[in-house]
């Protein structure tokens, strides 16, 4: 429950049954995590973390993650002010996006913005973090 708590939006409800259907979504190719390496649980992850007000569909916000067919070509392509490349295959690790999420990156803070320590209820889960990294390392597909 607290993984889908962390990934939602602050609400409790709807945040559970969204996170229900993630992790069936195919089961996970890598890393033991429980959820899948896909794009798909990237979206997951940014509508339930990353939208809202003043966040990633604020027209004042750099990065765009407004899901929708451009959002695979924006995330591949775009590289941040203060981290680099958003999604670098050749060191997944090393991505602007896998490092913002687990801290602060430069001068970026460490996202969603209300998350501050590890386990805080607006943070994304390890596991989940831990399928980007490997949705990263597999190509970063659509």
């Amino acid at each position: 429950m607290s993984a889908s708590s962390a990934v939602g939006s602050g609400g409790s409800g709807g945040a559970g049954s969204t996170s229900a259907s993630t992790g069936g979504d195919g089961g996970s190719t890598g890393g033991g995590s429980g959820q899948a390496p896909t794009f798909e649980t990237l979206q997951f992850v940014i509508q339930n973390a990353c939208f809202g007000a003043g966040c990633h569909n604020d027209d004042m916000n750099p990065l765009n993650l407004m899901v929708d067919g451009e959002l695979h070509m924006r995330v591949s392509s775009h590289v941040t002010k203060n981290c680099g490349d958003l999604v670098d295959t050749e060191n997944p690790e090393e991505s602007a996006l896998i490092k913002i999420l687990k801290g602060p990156c430069g001068g970026t803070p460490r996202m969603p913005l209300e998350c501050v320590n590890d386990g805080d209820a607006k943070c994304i889960p390890p596991d989940y973090i831990e399928a980007l990294t490997q949705w990263i390392a597999d190509g970063a597909q659509e």
